[in-house]
């Protein structure tokens, strides 16, 4: 396994972190024959990430991560590097059992991402509405596909996103009440579209991950945390949630293509209508247009 080292902490510390890092990935192979890592050049665990993506050419993203995966700069027939950030890589190593735990699971989900780096599923969108949710449908996927192949390295303290889905259930009816009455002040649907399209999006691929480590852990809900579950049945969620994992579970069967999407289309259109907003094609079938109801409570539109 190539691996380079860049930065003083990095470098000092380079026998170390070779040794985990081969090790870690030799442990995840083995118990995921199918994992294939070919398209991987090399691992590069640099003191300076933000420095280190720029000079493979990546665009910043936000927040703070610990590693990134970025086109390999000289490699010839795009192969891939995994970035990781030396200093932070170092101080979890230097911390306690749950950190490491965590670190595994991380490199886990970073391995299945190179994995299917190569084959990205294929567009079969060919209306406007498929291609304006297709976005959303292929993040679902990508959650689920990667948590439920992962499952097996879940720390016992995660929370599966749990907490952070119950947050959203929480915030969602509010904010897309805002966000209609705000369009019947300004009649602005082109704007209406694009803030509800951007929870909606959020809301589903939350679902999906959720979805995907349940799947991967052959759970139900209910056996995870039964709170979450009488939250979830007794919510806007439950119809949704209970077709999506549906869905989910039958389209990973069947494999990537038209006939797993269209069942995932009609449950972010579903979302969608539980808020009062119809999404349909115009009548000439050229674009996307969103029919808004009548203001009502959003927990009485299941």
């Amino acid at each position: 396994m190539n691996i380079e080292f860049d930065g003083s902490t990095s470098t000092e510390n380079a026998d170390t972190l070779r040794q985990v890092i081969e090790a870690l990935v030799s442990r995840i192979q083995a118990r995921d024959a199918e994992l294939d890592l070919s398209a991987l050049s090399r691992i590069v665990v640099t003191d300076d990430l933000p420095a280190t993506e720029q000079q493979f050419g990546a665009l910043p993203v936000a927040g703070d991560h610990l590693s990134r995966i970025v086109t390999d700069k000289d490699s010839t027939d795009g192969k891939l590097a995994l970035l990781f950030d030396g200093s932070k890589l170092w101080a979890i190593l230097s911390g306690d059992g749950a950190e490491v735990a965590r670190l595994i699971h991380h490199l886990h989900k970073e391995c299945w991402r190179l994995h299917d780096a190569p084959t990205p599923p294929a567009d079969t969108a060919e209306t406007p509405l498929a291609r304006a949710l297709s976005p959303i449908v292929s993040a679902m996927w990508l959650e689920y596909k990667i948590n439920r192949r992962s499952a097996w390295s879940i720390p016992t303290d995660s929370d599966l996103l749990l907490n952070h889905l119950a947050a959203l259930m929480q915030a969602l009816p509010g904010g897309m009440q805002e966000e209609i009455t705000l369009y019947y002040a300004d009649q602005n649907l082109d704007e209406l579209f694009a803030k509800s399209l951007g929870r909606i999006a959020h809301l589903m691929q939350a679902v999906a991950h959720v979805q995907g480590y349940l799947d991967g852990m052959e759970l139900p809900l209910k056996d995870v945390s039964a709170t979450m579950q009488e939250l979830v049945s007794q919510s806007f969620l439950s119809p949704i949630w209970l077709t999506t994992a549906q869905h989910l579970a039958a389209g990973h069967a069947i494999g990537p293509g038209e006939l797993a999407d269209i069942p995932l289309r009609r449950d972010v259109q579903a979302a969608f209508a539980t808020f009062g907003l119809q999404i349909r094609e115009s009548e000439d079938g050229s674009d996307v247009w969103v029919d808004v109801q009548p203001l009502v409570k959003p927990e009485t539109l299941h």
